[in-house]
């Protein structure tokens, strides 16, 4: 089910791609953006759908950061863009695979 991105999501993507040449087109798109969260186990992976473009690929990782969720399990967070450097993916992983409880929080870093 696609929907849009919420706050924090919005907040982090931000954070991860502020410093990075494709950044302000990134950030400046994200509130329009709809996305559908991926099949990960509940760890918070999101595909952005944009209607008709079903040729999108992966362009690889545009920006990442190593976190930890509030259990202290290990989170490895990537921005993935498309071949056009557009925003593609926000991939998470979790270290024990479990559902993600919390994103971190990156509004004191901002």
């Amino acid at each position: 089910m696609k929907r849009r991105l919420r706050s924090a999501e919005i907040k982090l993507i931000s954070h991860l791609v502020r410093d990075t040449p494709e950044g302000a087109g990134i950030i400046a798109s994200l509130e329009d953006l709809f996305v559908e969260e991926m099949e990960d186990g509940g760890m918070g992976s999101l595909h952005v759908i944009i209607e008709g473009e079903d040729h999108r690929r992966s362009g690889g990782v545009l920006a990442d950061m190593d976190s930890h969720d509030v259990d202290g399990m290990y989170l490895l967070i990537s921005v993935i863009v498309d071949t056009d450097d557009n925003f593609y993916e926000l991939d998470i992983f979790k270290g024990d695979f479990s559902p993600l409880i919390q994103l971190p929080d990156v509004s004191i870093n901002l």
